[in-house]
């Protein structure tokens, strides 16, 4: 099975435009009306509320790419921004299918985080995680099918 979250690659650098020209000009309104803002407290709020936004979006929204085709699994996490520039952030993890050992997928309040564990060559558990927050509910129920098929193929094989 082999999918990605392509489409959620359309409106990410319309969001960051949209965030980025957002803070502009609340910094540029406040700047020309101080006196106004001066008592209240907005002045530091709004601004620190805006980064924070861009912070959470830079942080969850990655493009994520799975591969379950042959023998190998295939897992892709990078940036949606500049990635087809620069792979600034970039993960990958190639490995085959016998050598994962469990998986587990987080749901946080903002982004979802999806856990591999998988064997070393020292017989010892290494976990890796990748970022599943722009991939929608039906890709992540398949996902989650296509990784029991290859963990119950495995301990049916132990």
């Amino acid at each position: 099975m082999r999918f990605n979250n392509a489409k959620s690659k359309k409106w990410i650098p319309f969001l960051y435009f949209f965030l980025g020209v957002g803070s502009i000009v609340v910094m540029l309104y406040f700047t020309f009306f101080q006196d106004e803002f001066n008592q209240a407290k907005l002045w530091y709020v709004i601004p620190i509320f805006l980064v924070l936004i861009l912070g959470m979006v830079y942080s969850t929204a990655k493009y994520f790419e799975f591969d379950s085709d042959g023998n190998v699994l295939t897992f892709v996490n990078k940036g949606l921004f500049i990635s087809n520039f620069i792979n600034y952030r970039e993960q990958r993890a190639e490995f085959p299918k016998e050598k994962l050992k469990r998986y587990r997928i987080q749901n946080y309040i903002f982004f979802c985080k999806l856990y591999i564990y998988i064997k070393s060559r020292s017989n010892k558990t290494k976990r890796l995680q990748f970022n599943i927050s722009l991939l929608s509910g039906k890709k992540r129920r398949a996902l989650r099918q296509s990784l029991d098929k290859v963990l119950k193929h495995n301990n049916a094989v132990s």
